[in-house]
């Protein structure tokens, strides 16, 4: 690598580490406002250990060995915790039920940890002068009896750092999906709610995967990968940063959501389990939400929620909910923006006032929200639509 690689691969590296520990102070402070900052903390502690011995071998070449054998162990155990850790946190950002009834967190996602700290623990027992040979060579070149079990365990638990990140990514994105999937049940504005930069993150995360595998596929080959680790330690950068800019943000919205979400949670439980809501009574119900939209105009509420509606019509939230799931087939959030798309359809044709202020006037509480909606039902943006209106009257004329 050439002077100025190495440069930019140590301040990359230093900014890294700088940034992480940062986070993880920042996070510990605000960890009794948010009962998932603790673990944030915890991840960002992990974080920054990941990067330890990249930082100690920036500042020095001449390190006592045991020193860098220490912190390159080190490091490798805290890769292990990193996707656990931000899994746990996601989970505990959008899992309605812990906000009130907790909940121990399963012990295997820190088996390969564990598995991983008592194989360093091992290696560190070593005699310093083999110390740095378990990992180098081949099984039956090591130099004393029992080395051979730690070179191939090494090559295991690489591969399975790998799996357990890709496996991990799946799951966080799955858990984001069910989150608005939730949030969609009673709230009709989810901005702000969503936790898209979760996707990104996974993306992020998912791309740093990619590329250490293509990196240990040429160094496999016996070929040389030169800038391979600066941009696996961009990548890095970019992700830690990313993570501590949209998971330390305040987010009273949010945490009201969840708040919100969690007390009907607690009631509800199990989706409609034991339900006595009939045939006859949903159509009475299903009735009256429609009354509630065409009549009192319900919709045009930019923070209409699934709660505020059922106090409305004098229905408890379970059947409300039930009813617009399995009657009207349709959630809270598809039936309250497909009102204020049919009343914003003939404003839009009209074309006497602008797309922004048809959003505002039939309740959305923000342009790209409209846009999604409207397109979702038309096929078409709202901007698309007035001018193919426009251009279908002139058709006419």
């Amino acid at each position: 690598m050439s002077f100025d690689l190495e440069h930019l691969l140590v301040a990359s590296v230093t900014a890294t580490f700088t940034v992480a520990v940062l986070a993880a102070i920042i996070s510990w402070s605000q960890r009794k406002s948010v009962p998932p900052q603790r673990i944030l903390t915890v991840f960002f502690a992990a974080f920054a250990l990941s990067e330890i011995d990249s930082f100690l071998a920036g500042l020095t070449r001449d390190m006592p060995q045991v020193i860098r054998d220490t912190s390159e162990l080190a490091s490798f155990v805290a890769n292990f915790c990193l996707m656990p850790l931000i899994l746990l946190y996601v989970r505990d950002l959008t899992d309605l039920r812990r906000h009130f009834e907790g909940g121990a967190t399963p012990a295997w996602h820190f088996v390969l940890p564990g598995v991983t700290l008592v194989f360093s623990v091992i290696v560190m027992a070593l005699p310093e002068a083999t110390r740095g040979t378990w990992y180098t060579g081949t099984a039956s070149e090591m130099p004393l009896p029992g080395l051979g079990f730690l070179h191939y365990g090494f090559s295991f638990l690489t591969g399975a750092l790998l799996t357990q990140w890709a496996i991990y990514l799946v799951w966080i994105t799955r858990l984001q999906a069910r989150h608005i999937a939730q949030l969609k049940q009673h709230f009709a504005s989810t901005d702000g709610l969503e936790l898209r930069w979760i996707v990104v993150l996974a993306f992020a995360l998912g791309s740093y995967v990619v590329q250490t595998v293509a990196g240990e596929i040429l160094v496999l080959s016996g070929l040389q990968d030169p800038i391979g680790p600066l941009l696996d330690s961009f990548l890095v950068l970019i992700i830690v940063s990313s993570l501590a800019l949209w998971s330390l943000r305040p987010s009273p919205e949010l945490q009201h959501a969840t708040e919100s979400l969690g007390e009907v949670a607690e009631h509800q439980g199990k989706k409609y389990e034991k339900s006595a809501l009939g045939a006859d009574q949903s159509e009475r119900i299903a009735r009256k939400l429609l009354r509630a939209m065409q009549e009192d105009h319900l919709y045009r509420d930019p923070n209409l929620t699934l709660h505020s509606l059922s106090a409305h019509v004098g229905v408890s939230l379970n059947y409300v909910s039930q009813t617009l799931n399995e009657n009207l087939g349709q959630s809270f959030f598809e039936f309250v923006n497909g009102w204020r798309v049919k009343e914003a359809i003939p404003l839009i044709e009209a074309g006497k006032t602008t797309v922004l202020a048809i959003a505002y006037e039939v309740g959305f509480n923000s342009r790209s929200s409209f846009y999604s909606a409207f397109k979702r039902s038309t096929g078409m943006t709202p901007t698309a639509y007035k001018t193919a209106q426009k251009a279908s009257r002139e058709y006419n004329a």
